[in-house]
């Protein structure tokens, strides 16, 4: 297993989220992604020197080596032609594609638009728990818990399926209780969009994101500005497809 690769990995920086969602983004849109705060882990306001993110490990379409990634909640910017630059929050749909060079532009889709049949299931868990992500464990938790939605078919089961996490502890047992609790009967997050580099390239990495209303910022947006956890940057992204199981 090597969990030197970051999939997702998000870093802090003090003070420079001055501007949210200048320019919304609609669907059909298409936008340049960029990490303009720097691709180094910086310390946040809580006390820890590296950011919300936790290290976990997976197996991916029934191989048999496990592979592992940084996994949190992380900051970008997107910019349309005629914009400037605006920082976003979000996470990515695909476990074994870590962030490299930006391969824009990027598209706005819906999430059934990007090709994903889950967006009820995803935009409950977003409704439910995103507003609850205050730390390492549940930043880690909420990544897991869309990669388990979002790759292959889901089965809401850490365990088994086309996702199934090999790590413990809070993280995993988090993430399975929110996949639990999917029934149907919880809030559904509004304005959920994904934001597709190049629909027909095996390094795609699709990034989702909530996106404003009249440019008002989201109030999960002020309630992590409020905690200092704002400016955060990403790591570079590669792509590591695991090898079929022998």
């Amino acid at each position: 297993m090597n969990l030197s690769r970051f999939a997702c990995a998000m870093a802090l920086t003090l003070g420079a989220f001055t501007q949210v969602h200048a320019a919304p983004l609609v669907l059909g849109d298409q936008v340049n992604v960029d990490n303009r705060a720097g691709s180094v882990f910086t310390p946040s306001t809580t006390g820890d020197s590296n950011g919300l993110y936790q290290e976990v490990s997976f197996k991916l379409n029934g191989n048999k080596n496990a592979q592992g990634a940084n996994a949190g909640l992380f900051v970008l910017d997107y910019k349309h032609a005629t914009t400037s630059w605006t920082q976003f929050l979000s996470f990515c749909l695909e476990p074994d594609v870590v962030l490299a060079s930006f391969d824009n532009p990027y598209t706005v889709n819906s999430i059934a638009g990007a090709g994903y049949t889950v967006g009820a299931l995803i935009s409950e868990l977003w409704g439910r728990y995103f507003g609850q992500i205050n730390s390492d464990t549940k930043a880690a938790a909420f990544q897991v818990a869309l990669w388990e939605l979002a790759f292959g078919t889901t089965d809401k089961n850490l365990n088994s399926g086309d996702f199934k996490l090999t790590s413990g502890g809070d993280v995993k047992s988090t993430a399975q209780g929110w996949l639990n609790s999917l029934n149907g009967t919880g809030p559904m997050a509004q304005g959920l969009v994904v934001l597709v580099d190049n629909p027909n390239s095996t390094e795609r990495q699709d990034l989702i994101t909530q996106g404003p209303v009249n440019n008002v910022p989201e109030p999960t947006v002020l309630a992590l500005m409020a905690l200092g956890l704002v400016g955060m940057g990403v790591s570079q992204r590669r792509r590591a497809r695991a090898q079929s199981a022998a």
